[in-house]
């Protein structure tokens, strides 16, 4: 979740160097704006060492059962996390997004989640993708119920990988140096073909259902960031050996590059919603 404060787009970046959280500060003389950057879980994730509201390790079985399920990470949907919670009527403009984080390699078989609400976990159990539909559904609630109505609510859909040939640990390759044609996108992203990439369109669907009778708005970035094959940074390292060092690289971005776009109607967004005198 990202929290962006003030009426400018035109911001100056007066950060520090650290990665979790970082403020800038407006330098215009026509306004000043405070804006935060947050890595943030949307709700509490079990207990012990964590990282934004994610344990970094799963609570262990006492004895791995007959399934083969070493332990699990606990998410208790109804229950926000508490490094963004107490900031939401701070900010003129809240920006969510799901990340990567709810693909069933992220968590395998054997270290799954498991989704509690009431402070048990919810029967029969979910799977990874309704338990996100869930997740999501309660955080579209607690938005809606908490956060000032003059608040600008964007939620941004997923960023699409492109994986040609199998996943990124099943000889998958993001080597392409061409920009996909339209008529392609469907072959490479509906999930009714149950492609590889067909990730960001399955959870584009659940952010839609979830954010439908809400005042939340769907900023989608991913249609125009399908077409970009050739964007990823694998291919345009120019060293020697570098997919042997670096990776079948898919979840990034080459810089400058698509992102850029991004921020460009993100801002025209912010711009055009304080104009209206909506703010």
């Amino acid at each position: 979740m990202q929290g962006i404060g003030g009426r400018s787009p035109s911001v100056e970046d007066l950060s520090s160097s650290d990665q979790t959280e970082k403020s800038w500060l407006d330098s215009s003389p026509s306004a000043m704006a405070r804006m935060l950057a947050v890595w943030a879980s949307w709700f509490h994730s079990g207990v012990g060492s964590r990282r934004g509201g994610l344990d970094r390790e799963p609570v262990e079985n006492s004895q791995i059962q007959k399934d083969g399920i070493k332990g699990t990470y606990r998410v208790d949907v109804d229950i926000p996390a508490d490094d963004w919670v107490n900031i939401t009527k701070f900010y003129d403009v809240l920006i969510f997004n799901t990340e990567h984080w709810w693909g069933p390699d992220k968590f395998p078989k054997g270290t799954p989640l498991v989704f509690y609400k009431g402070g048990k976990p919810i029967e029969p159990p979910l799977d990874i993708f309704n338990g996100l539909k869930v997740v999501l559904k309660s955080v579209a609630s607690y938005i809606e119920r908490e956060v000032p109505s003059k608040t600008l609510k964007l939620w941004r859909t997923q960023s699409p990988r492109h994986f040609d040939g199998g996943e990124w640990d099943h000889n998958g390759s993001c080597m392409s140096d061409r920009l996909l044609e339209e008529h392609e996108l469907d072959s490479w992203f509906d999930p009714r073909f149950s492609g590889v990439n067909k990730e960001a369109r399955l959870v584009n669907s659940a952010i839609r259902e979830a954010l439908v009778n809400t005042d939340i708005q769907l900023l989608n970035l991913t249609y125009m960031s399908e077409f970009r094959a050739d964007a990823h940074p694998a291919i345009w390292l120019g060293k020697k050996d570098a997919v042997a060092v670096w990776g079948q690289d898919c979840m990034h971005w080459c810089l400058p590059g698509v992102p850029d776009t991004w921020v460009d109607i993100l801002a025209a967004r912010i711009s055009h919603y304080f104009k209206q005198g909506k703010g």
